[in-house]
């Protein structure tokens, strides 16, 4: 889970850290609270659907997904902060290897991000069967943030593995990720799609 001091982190101080040149929070990490709002969200829909027991199922289900994408976020943040700090190395042989690890590092912090915003779409695709009817509207704006937080998650992956590309061996990490990559374009799709369709008057 995230620390306290994450949990406790008021949206104007995480979005002064955000404009600083440090990486720490970078994308990712914003991409990461911005799913994490889209939880809350979806959880909102799921409040106002008191009378369904697989709505009240669904949130608790999202109460504790949007925990985890803080947390997520948080260590995104970390690894971005040390992926800022290979690269801040001046050049010596011992660059590339601290970078490439670094990288890997990154890499694992995005798909971890990657994995519960994928977890995030299908809640909310299940919460469009369950929810609130007059919601739908909500459910379609946390949608299309749930498409925003599998686009930061695809976008900083792919980062990672091009520079781990340029400073090492990544065979090993594309063929962890590929797949990882392939389901977060094609699931960013389908929730904007079905955002599109929760929007319709």
């Amino acid at each position: 889970m995230a620390t306290d001091a994450w949990h406790e982190r008021t949206l104007d101080a995480f979005l002064r850290g955000l404009r600083q040149a440090t990486g720490d929070p970078g994308g990712g990490a914003a991409g990461g609270v911005v799913a994490a709002i889209g939880a809350a969200l979806g959880t909102m829909v799921c409040n106002y659907t008191p009378d369904e027991p697989r709505a009240r199922e669904r949130a608790r289900a999202l109460d504790l997904l949007g925990d985890r994408l803080v947390a997520a976020a948080e260590a995104d943040a970390q690894a971005s902060a040390s992926l800022g700090a290979a690269l801040a190395l001046p050049d010596s042989p011992d660059r590339s290897p601290t970078v490439f690890d670094a990288a890997t590092g990154a890499c694992a912090a995005s798909a971890a991000l990657g994995e519960l915003a994928l977890a995030l779409a299908r809640e909310l695709e299940t919460v469009a069967d369950v929810g609130n009817r007059h919601l739908m509207s909500d459910l379609a704006v946390a949608s299309d943030i749930a498409a925003a937080g599998l686009g930061a998650a695809a976008t900083n992956l792919r980062g990672g593995l091009a520079l781990a590309a340029a400073h090492g061996d990544p065979a090993g990490l594309e063929a962890a990720h590929r797949s990882l990559v392939q389901a977060l374009v094609a699931t960013g799709a389908d929730i904007r799609a079905l955002a599109d369709r929760l929007g319709e008057p």
